[in-house]
């Protein structure tokens, strides 16, 4: 498999900007989360940002194989506004930077806006479900993205204290411009954990 150069620049943009973003701040407890299935895997890292309330950074990365054709890479970056006591409900709502590679060549970045809410289950206080939201139009998509789109939900088992693990499901879609790669990134289920910290 060839390596694409856009990866190469997509990786280290994300990786300065969050550099960027971490060390302009002093950085607060915050949680690790990975999920995968059989064709794609996903880290996400979230902190809160001290002196700022209720304000948190974020990155994360996603690999997939889901087009035999060839794979897509995903990051983000993103601030958002975070309400949370880790162990009844979290919800947050703010702004994310993707970046990516697809297969036929397609590469670009898009600047979305969502937020996501997850809460305990009445009467059972060890599950949680929730679900998250981004979209970014064609004003704020950039190189071969006309738009992009992310939802998911999940249901989360509390198997420790601050340690989730959960099943989920993701559709993450992409339309590019003048592209042959109009089909959605990724559209599945996975597994996963979550650790508060």
């Amino acid at each position: 498999m060839s390596v694409n150069k856009s990866l190469f620049s997509t990786v280290a943009a994300a990786a300065l900007l969050f550099s960027a973003q971490a060390s302009a701040f002093s950085l607060a407890p915050g949680s690790l989360e990975a999920n995968l299935n059989n064709e794609s895997i996903q880290f996400e890292y979230d902190r809160a940002v001290t002196g700022a309330q209720n304000l948190h950074i974020n990155g994360s990365i996603l690999y997939t194989e889901q087009h035999s054709d060839d794979s897509a890479s995903v990051f983000t970056v993103g601030f958002q506004g975070v309400e949370t006591d880790n162990r009844t409900f979290r919800a947050a709502v703010g702004a994310r930077l993707y970046g990516y590679t697809a297969p036929e060549s397609t590469s670009g970045l898009a600047l979305a806006f969502g937020g996501l809410f997850y809460h305990i289950v009445p009467g059972a206080s060890h599950i949680s479900l929730g679900g998250y939201g981004w979209v970014a139009p064609q004003v704020t998509s950039f190189g071969d993205t006309e738009y992009l789109y992310e939802a998911g939900a999940r249901i989360a088992y509390r198997v420790i204290q601050n340690t989730d693990v959960f099943l989920g499901y993701r559709y993450l879609h992409l339309k590019s411009d003048d592209k042959d790669f109009n089909d959605p990134i990724e559209d599945g289920f996975h597994l996963g954990f979550r650790l508060n910290f």
